[in-house]
């Protein structure tokens, strides 16, 4: 059973390593060493935030079907924990979708009126040299 049996929380550690999924374990008191300094995670995906923009880049998908063991991360080094929602994901997804379609679109227009320009170009040199 997870902590949070239904939400999945993201990770960012300070290595800039991204991990998402279900807390198991948070840190719990002993006597004789204090509170755990670890939380251990079931992980759904990771990935890596992005070195110049931060952003978050997926590189592993862990299979659903396949029981895991969990993962422990120090709590000194997490960054941050925050709910984790597929739909926002998949949200960015398309958003970023959308730019790139938008920025390729922007690219072609540029290089088209290049080649005009050089065409034109041409023919008036070609025209001054007869």
């Amino acid at each position: 059973m997870h902590l949070f049996d239904k939400e999945e929380v993201m990770i960012t550690m300070a290595d800039r390593k991204v991990y998402v999924g279900y807390i198991m374990d948070v840190g719990a008191p002993t006597e004789v060493t204090g509170v755990n300094q670890e939380i251990l995670l079931i992980p759904t995906v990771s990935g890596y935030r992005d070195k110049d923009t931060l952003k978050v880049v997926y590189t592993t998908d862990y299979p659903s079907d396949t029981p895991l063991r969990p993962i422990g991360f120090r709590q000194e080094n997490i960054v941050s924990i925050s709910i984790f929602s597929e739909e926002v994901r998949e949200a960015f997804k398309r958003v970023d979708s959308e730019r790139a379609g938008e920025e390729a679109a922007k690219e072609k227009a540029a290089k088209d009126q290049l080649v005009k320009a050089i065409t034109e170009l041409v023919a008036v040199v070609q025209a001054a040299q007869r």
